[in-house]
């Protein structure tokens, strides 16, 4: 379906788009023959005009209907060119391929929109067929509108019937064609009639066709429904000779296609509620799993983008004073997680000190007035409304959830009412995450030196072998062990070799990448795991340990002790095949280091 037409009031007879391409042809074949048997004496002029005359009768494109001029212009620019001796063959040549560029311009455009309409037709009759695409529910109420529409066009005698959505944004109005053969087409409504139609509620006829109708036709205009910044429009294309000749008929139809799509509009909100119901249970379900603080971030997000339609939400904690941005979901940009926010420009900010959510929409706020989290955030796509809800439980408000559309206007209230169900019970998994992750940092960290224990490295160790296997990318591993270790405890005693250890801990840390693992493996051992990492850079960033290390002397009850480190370093796959010997690997290089006189960094054979 190309759209919505009355066959009983469409031109007739009408060519394919195949037999005026060979009408076409054969008008240019006459051409050429005319230009090499003698111009406007040729034999063959007749029936060129003939075919000329035939491409009138059946044009269906206004290139198509300029096409017979042009080819006399050019006969006759042939002619005067000939008359000053010019040769006839090379000549008419060049004309005949200045007269096709237009064509091939019209052809090209009518391809792309043929594609298009393709499109359109098949989410209608994947409908029909009960067989539907990506989105079932939506071809079902375009196929449904389309044989309305149809049933409409029937009735009144109208060529063809179009509704369009209407959307205003900031001063700027649009209308969008919902259900034709233009489905998609966008008016800007300013400047057009059809903005005067949808500003002032008032049926409109335009003899003269607007750029966006059938030429040739005779269109009236009619506002169908207005609510705040959206509605719809409904325009007729009648043939001159069918306009109706009542009013009452126009009406009837009008209220006829307002209750269709009322009823399409019931339809999608019951569905509305019944994905936000499907996904706070899922929620409810998958929250409590999530014990991990990032984790519950991100599962979270994506509830409340389900349950809200949203395009983007963040989560961040809040201590009373300030917040920190935990997680962020959605392609709009915005914050980021780690982001630290305060009031009073942050929205997040504000709703934790208000203690409750607070809603902005496209009228009332935008990005600039005030920020979402802090004023680094960056937008790809800026919201157009906002809901900020706090996560408050018995000690008082753990957190902030945002979510935002960079496509509505508004949020749907009852989406916002489930959010606000859904908040006490994230407010609970929030406290229980972030009881969890205290306990398990104390598990998975060394005691005196805060890096990670033998058996947190070994679980980061595991999920690198597995990306390389998978991926093949490159890792490499750092082994550093403290020179002399031994005396500075012999000689200054336990608690100067404790802050040996935890000075070296501080500078290993601060020449490492976040993406980076280090630990402390055991006694003055540690290792460091380099992601994305070859052998090369993994021997910069050993040196560079080595020197920080060399000038970070301990200061210990007025005295003052060197430290000194000798590295080992290995690399896959420059010098294992496989991580699973890179410890083993490096751990040689380290004893190669040690043997060659200490506080050096020694690469591993490969």
């Amino acid at each position: 379906m190309r759209g919505v037409t009355n066959p009983a009031t469409a031109r007739a007879p009408e060519l394919t788009h195949r037999q005026r391409r060979v009408l076409a042809g054969a008008a240019l074949a006459l051409l050429t023959g005319v230009f090499l048997t003698g111009g406007t004496a040729s034999p063959l002029l007749l029936p060129l005009v003939a075919t000329l005359v035939a491409m009138i009768r059946y044009a269906a494109h206004p290139l198509e209907l300029t096409a017979p001029f042009v080819a006399g212009l050019l006969l006759a620019l042939f002619e005067t060119l000939a008359g000053a001796g010019t040769d006839r063959g090379f000549v008419g040549g060049l004309l005949l391929l200045a007269g096709t560029i237009p064509g091939w311009i019209w052809r090209a455009e009518a391809s792309r929109t043929a594609d298009r309409l393709a499109q359109l037709d098949d989410i209608l009759a994947q409908a029909r067929r009960g067989q539907p695409g990506e989105a079932p529910s939506a071809a079902e109420d375009l196929a449904e509108l389309a044989r309305a529409l149809a049933a409409v066009a029937e009735r009144l005698g109208a060529r063809q019937i179009r509704i369009w959505d209407v959307e205003v944004h900031r001063g700027f109005a649009r209308a969008r064609a919902a259900a034709s053969g233009r489905a998609g087409q966008t008016v800007r409504l300013i400047g057009d009639p059809l903005g005067w139609v949808w500003e002032q509620g008032i049926r409109m006829r335009l003899d003269a066709a607007p750029r966006w109708a059938e030429q040739g036709t005779v269109t009236i205009a009619d506002r169908l429904r207005q609510r705040d910044d959206d509605g719809q429009l409904v325009t007729y294309d009648f043939d001159p000779a069918r306009l109706p000749v009542d009013d009452p008929s126009l009406e009837q139809a009008a209220v006829y296609l307002r209750g269709v799509l009322a009823l399409q509009e019931d339809r999608s909100t019951a569905a509305a509620v019944e994905r936000r119901v499907a996904a706070l249970l899922a929620g409810l379900r998958e929250m409590p799993n999530a014990l991990d603080l990032d984790e519950l971030g991100a599962e979270l997000c994506q509830t409340a983008m389900r349950m809200t339609e949203a395009t983007g939400a963040a989560l961040a904690s809040w201590d009373g004073q300030r917040g920190h941005v935990i997680a962020v979901a959605g392609a709009d940009g915005g914050p980021s997680p780690g982001d630290e926010f305060v009031p009073p420009e942050s929205e997040l900010a504000l709703a934790a000190r208000a203690g409750d959510m607070l809603v902005r929409d496209a009228a009332s706020w935008s990005i600039g007035k005030t920020t979402l989290a802090a004023s680094s955030e960056r937008w790809i796509h800026r919201p157009r409304c906002l809901a900020t809800l706090p996560l408050l439980s018995p000690a008082g408000t753990s957190g902030v959830l945002a979510v935002w559309s960079s496509n509505a206007a508004a949020f749907d209230s009852g989406a916002l009412d489930m959010l606000r169900a859904l908040a006490p019970f994230a407010a609970l998994n929030m406290e229980h995450a972030h009881e969890f992750g205290s306990i398990r940092l104390q598990a998975d960290r060394d005691p005196l030196t805060q890096l990670r224990n033998r058996r947190a490295f070994d679980v980061v160790f595991e999920s690198e072998s597995g990306r390389f296997t998978r991926h093949g990318r490159p890792l490499a591993l750092l082994v550093i062990d403290l020179d002399h270790f031994k005396s500075i405890n012999d000689q200054h005693g336990h608690e100067a070799g404790d802050e040996a250890l935890i000075r070296t801990a501080r500078v290993i840390e601060a020449n490492i990448r976040d993406i980076d693992t280090a630990a402390r493996f055991g006694g003055e051992e540690f290792v460091v795991l380099l992601s994305e990492t070859g052998i090369r850079a993994a021997l910069e960033v050993a040196e560079r340990i080595r020197a920080a290390v060399a000038r970070a002397e301990v200061e210990f009850k007025g005295r003052s002790i060197p430290i000194r480190a000798s590295i080992g370093v290995s690399a896959c796959p420059e010098s294992v095949a496989l991580p699973g010997g890179l410890i083993a690997s490096a751990d040689a290089a380290l004893y190669r280091a040690k043997a060659g006189g200490r506080n050096r960094v020694v690469a591993a054979s490969g």
